[in-house]
């Protein structure tokens, strides 16, 4: 059976169902000797009688029921297999590995973003991956990661491009036992020249805007960093745990730890956190290239693709 053509296959089914040569090669739009033609082929193929010969009426052996079963059984697989083949080919099935920053989980972005885009692409299966900006560019441009929800770095490394997807304030956490926690009101930045800070690692820093350099420059004040970790979960932590205050965006305040306190700025002048969507710049992936041209769709209003190539 390996070696028959699919054609005999629905050759065979469309003859079962009309119950006549004429009706059925009617329907596949071939003669009805050809139609007589192919059956035979089919039999000697089979090496079995698939109809009963003894009568005029189109009646099938037991060979014949029971192939007939297979058949549409076939047919059915291979139309499926063609659906999904082409389905692939415009992007509308797929996988696709996700990258994505803590503080746009708490924003409610990448949730927001993802359930439109599975609406709209039930077929493209994402999973997401919590990873920092660093590490998320290097993962797409070694193929682990597809794209990425990350920050916006100074430079996008060659081969990744990258939309400005969203922007956040930057604001203040300090520890619930801190003076400035029931302070009323916005903090001046001018009033944290003898604080200590906790901030992320130099490498995060090198990469991106320095938030808290953006508060101290405000203050006019060189800031004292006394802790310093990968990622702001950790800086929060450091923040819950009472060694120090942080600038952090606007939206890690949803994470709602209990010995946090969060404070805006009472500067007119406030540093913001953009947020990057990352993805390969000659990317040929069908599923990626549409979850790419959906977010371009999502952009900010009035920004441009930035690539480095």
């Amino acid at each position: 059976m390996g070696n028959i053509e699919l054609r005999l296959f629905r050759y065979f089914v469309a003859l079962c169902e009309e119950r006549s040569f004429s009706r059925a090669a009617d329907r596949l739009a071939i003669s009805a000797p050809t139609l007589t033609h192919q059956i035979q082929k089919l039999e000697r193929e089979l090496d079995a009688r698939l109809l009963d010969k003894a009568t005029r009426k189109v009646q099938l052996t037991e060979a014949g029921a029971r192939f007939l079963e297979s058949a549409r059984d076939v047919i059915h697989r291979a139309d499926e297999a063609e659906l999904t083949a082409r389905k692939a080919a415009r992007g509308e099935v797929g996988r696709l590995e996700v990258g994505f920053l803590i503080s746009m989980a708490y924003s409610g972005l990448v949730q927001r973003l993802i359930s439109g885009f599975q609406e709209a692409y039930p077929g493209i299966e994402i999973t997401l991956h919590q990873y920092s900006t660093v590490k998320q560019m290097s993962l797409i441009l070694s193929n682990e990661l597809d794209v990425g929800f990350a920050r916006l770095p100074k430079q996008y490394p060659t081969g990744l491009g990258g939309l400005l997807i969203d922007r956040a304030a930057v604001i203040l956490a300090v520890p619930k036992n801190h003076p400035l926690a029931s302070k009323r009101g916005s903090v001046d930045p001018k009033t944290l020249v003898n604080e200590t800070f906790v901030s992320t690692s130099v490498n995060y820093d090198l990469a991106f805007r320095r938030n808290v350099e953006a508060i101290a420059n405000l203050g006019g004040f060189m800031p004292k960093v006394g802790k310093r970790a990968d990622d702001l979960t950790t800086v929060l932590t450091y923040v819950s745990a009472g060694y120090g205050i942080a600038v952090i965006s606007e939206d890690m305040a949803n994470c709602h730890d209990p010995n946090i306190v969060f404070k805006k700025f009472s500067s007119p002048i406030v540093p913001d956190v953009i947020y990057s969507f990352l993805f390969r710049a000659s990317e040929t992936a069908p599923a990626c290239k549409v979850f790419i041209e959906a977010m371009r769709a999502q952009a900010l209003r009035g920004e441009t693709t930035k690539r480095k190539s």
